[in-house]
């Protein structure tokens, strides 16, 4: 292909852990904690008028040399703690995670400090990884309610360190979220710069429960470092404190929040410290990219739509692909085979198993021996010289030693005619794949991805979903520069349309969670068979 050729992308070049092993010595005491708060709300008044001292604003239950000094023991030695005192629970499963109930006694002041944040002006953050409302830093609020909560956040660093053990500096960052119906927080683990603790302050209300979503998922991690399965799910509760050491270990979510009624209200933030070293990312070893082969006339004429193979329409369209990189060929499939195509994929006699990890992707992949005849031919179909030969008529890619050049008269052909012999300078192979797509799949754009290291032409077949789609439903594949939130492209669900979209090395693509508006239309769920074809 020429290489003008215009591609979705920028064009421009290739361009968080374990404890630390040095424990801190506790030399914290309740007399320092009580005296660093008193001073600092007396410098930051809050904005009731009676004086705010310790015992009438925070839960100083926990701040106990001697539940300090045991806590900071169980930290070190991962043993799980708990204090039928004061609430507070140490859990080590699957990392370190501390919860403290009842953090601030003063229920006056809670309200006053829900009322503040839920006043706040706030931005919707919208990406591959979550759908949320969140404010500006909060450290420089002029609010007085907002700048005493800083100052307790600041003496219960203290207590924080203790029990980790981690030396913490002054820096705190600090936030205020609210997740609404849909919105979601999907698996990353909170490892950037120097931030050694992260912690959530929830002002849900009273009546919140699981079945609300919002709950902060917790996953193992495998051999490798990849989050395997979610371990604990912590149901928000008012007025709860919850921190966890950040580590390359300590993989978390917020679930999708499925109360079209209530907010999940809370304040998170991180403790900062002395960064540790992280190790190098796993990268995955995924299935090779394949020759093309052969395919009988017949076959291979029974499954395309005729209008797609005509000379005329092939140029048409290779016009059309070659100035905007992208295109979407409906009614793609002949009726009759589109349709037979589709009952065969809900054929529950197909093995699907959940493709992983969390951090990366959540979708259900099929096993290629399970697959029924007709779907099993459809992917020979695709990876056949025929179809390469197409592709490359339709794009004017270099998928085919037959595929015209710009040099030759523009003449497109449908041949399944095959050539022993390629270019040197091409190495034309392709990989598919059978994907169902239902409420909670995605998939995340990460820089480790070997998929996305090579200029590639995308095609992706929808089966079993509407013509319309309702794109606040998700479901949509995106693409977007490398290190960019700008969206250049969405790909939005269509049954028998085939998507084709020519990417360089600088684009990376996600597909957007599918969250709970799917449940609601019929069918709630759709197929995908994509096949990745390379040069």
């Amino acid at each position: 292909m020429n290489k003008t050729h215009t591609q979705i992308g920028t064009g421009k070049g290739d361009e968080d852990s374990e404890p630390n092993s040095k424990i801190a010595k506790l030399d914290c005491s309740l007399s320092t904690l009580s005296s660093n708060l008193d001073c600092q709300i007396a410098d930051e008044p809050c904005s009731k008028t009676k004086s705010n001292s310790l015992n009438n604003l925070l839960n100083t239950g926990f701040l106990n040399d001697g539940l300090m000094s045991k806590l900071h023991k169980d930290f070190v030695s991962g043993t799980d703690h708990v204090n039928d005192s004061f609430g507070i629970t140490l859990s080590c499963v699957p990392y370190r995670h501390c919860l403290i109930p009842d953090f601030i006694i003063d229920k006056e002041y809670i309200q006053t400090l829900q009322s503040v944040l839920l006043d706040l002006p706030m931005k919707r953050k919208n990406n591959d990884l979550y759908t949320f409302l969140q404010s500006v830093e909060l450290n420089d609020s002029p609010d007085p309610t907002i700048a005493t909560f800083r100052s307790l956040c600041m003496s219960v660093k203290q207590f924080v360190s203790e029990v980790t053990g981690i030396v913490l500096n002054d820096k705190i960052d600090l936030f205020c979220s609210q997740y609404k119906y849909k919105d979601v927080l999907l698996c990353h683990d909170d490892e950037l710069e120097a931030r050694r603790v992260a912690f959530i302050y929830y002002l849900v209300p009273e009546t919140w429960q699981k079945s609300d979503g919002g709950t902060l998922d917790l996953f193992s991690t495998d051999e490798f470092g990849q989050p395997g399965a979610i371990i604990k799910s912590i149901v928000p509760v008012r007025n709860n404190f919850l921190f966890f050491e950040v580590s390359e270990k300590s993989f978390h979510q917020v679930s999708e929040v499925l109360s079209k009624t209530t907010t999940r209200l809370s304040i998170s933030g991180w403790f900062h410290g002395a960064p540790l070293p992280r190790p190098l990312p796993y990268v995955e070893v995924l299935e090779p990219a394949l020759p093309f082969g052969n395919i009988d006339e017949e076959i291979f004429y029974s499954w395309f739509n005729p209008l797609y193979l005509d000379p005329e329409v092939q140029a048409d369209i290779r016009n059309k692909f070659e100035e905007d990189s992208e295109i979407e060929l409906q009614d793609f499939i002949q009726k009759g085979k589109y349709k037979s195509l589709e009952a065969a994929l809900k054929d529950h006699k197909v093995n699907w198993s959940t493709l992983g990890p969390a951090n990366k992707r959540h979708y259900f992949g099929a096993d290629k021996s399970s697959l029924p005849p007709i779907v099993s031919e459809f992917l020979q179909v695709m990876q056949s010289d025929a179809t390469f030969l197409v592709m490359s008529s339709l794009t004017g890619l270099k998928l085919h030693p037959l595929a015209p050049t710009d040099s030759d008269e523009t003449e497109p052909s449908s041949s399944t005619s095959s050539s022993n012999t390629t270019s040197e300078a091409s190495n034309p192979r392709c990989k598919s794949e059978v994907r169902r797509w239902q409420h909670g799949c995605y998939t995340l754009a990460h820089d480790t991805d070997p998929d996305m290291t090579d200029f590639a032409l995308d095609t992706i077949l929808y089966i079993g979903c509407e013509k319309d789609w309702d794109s606040d439903c998700g479901g949509y594949t995106s693409y977007i520069a490398k290190g960019e939130d700008e969206e250049l492209l969405s790909v939005f669900p269509s049954g028998n349309s085939l998507a084709l979209v020519y990417r360089d090395k600088n684009t990376v693509k996600f597909v957007k969670h599918l969250n709970h508006k799917i449940t609601e239309t019929s069918p709630a769920c759709f197929y995908e068979i994509n096949t990745v074809y390379y040069e």
